[in-house]
């Protein structure tokens, strides 16, 4: 299984203006993908999309056809357009190839903060079949400007984690209709943007309580590599550093898995990562 991510920041490129379907071709140009998972993609927004392309998410869906597009905002506002049905929303777009069990969008907290800048945010799960079973894919985008709505959010996203857990200890009964017995995951992976680098209490949270950080788990003596600031330098002053990652239950670690980061593009300030798990 072969799985990307990358914050395509809403396809603005660092040096040369903003072209969602530039971003679009370069994800095609890097091969096949099962599932591919972006953030800070924009739909109606006049601030993030070119006049040319108002909703991105529509045109990812015309760029894969063969994939099944999940679309997750945590907020949907009116546009400045005449068409009541052009939303203004901001968020992550997961493609998956079929065949798609079920998914969901969960909302992710958002803690009142005075003089913060926020934004809702949410994640994205999609449960696929795999050759271990359903498998759990959850495409997420961390705060960024308050740390402890980071921290809940990280929190939120654990108890999302215990709760499939416990469901897998104690199954329920199966009934009729909606209370059939569904598609209960027997792994997850967690992907995205966290906006914390591997030396913060953030990435020591996510140790703590089990997850398995790919590019540690494949490359333990290698350092980690980049995942933004690369070649952004206004808005991440301190140089290239990792904030994009692929975190494992504790089901996959006996499965080989490769991770690698695209460090060549500077079509985001931050770069895709790709995931290849063998089952």
């Amino acid at each position: 299984m072969r799985i990307l991510s990358w914050n395509v920041q809403y396809g603005k490129s660092v040096n040369s203006g903003s072209d969602f379907s530039r971003t679009l071709d370069y994800i095609k140009s890097l091969g096949n993908f099962d599932i591919i998972c972006l953030q800070e993609v924009a739909r109606h927004m006049t601030a993030y999309c070119t006049q040319e392309q108002p909703d991105q998410c529509q045109l990812a869906q015309q760029y894969f056809p063969n994939h099944i597009a999940l679309w997750g905002s945590g907020y949907s506002w009116p546009s400045a357009t005449s068409n009541p049905k052009d939303r203004q929303e901001f968020g992550n777009l997961t493609l998956v190839k079929d065949p798609l069990l079920d998914f969901k969008v969960h909302q992710l907290p958002q803690p009142a903060a005075l003089g913060k800048w926020q934004m809702p945010r949410v994640a994205i799960e999609a449960c696929v079949n795999s050759k271990m079973g359903p498998l759990s894919i959850i495409n997420t985008h961390l705060a960024y400007h308050d740390g402890n709505e980071a921290q809940l959010q990280l929190e939120h996203l654990q108890a999302i984690e215990l709760d499939r857990l416990a469901h897998l200890k104690y199954p329920k009964a199966h009934g009729p209709g909606c209370f059939q017995e569904g598609y209960l995951a027997s792994a997850r992976i967690l992907c995205g943007d966290f906006n914390f680098d591997p030396k913060s209490t953030h990435y020591q949270y996510q140790i703590n309580h089990g997850w398995i950080d790919t590019w540690k788990h494949s490359s333990p003596v290698q350092i980690q590599p980049a995942t933004c600031g690369i070649f952004d330098k206004v808005q991440w002053t301190q140089g290239g550093h990792c904030r994009d990652y692929f975190w494992l239950s504790n089901e996959l670690i006996t499965y080989p898995v490769n991770v690698s980061v695209d460090s060549t593009t500077d079509l985001s300030d931050h770069q895709p990562i790709t995931l290849e798990i063998h089952f």
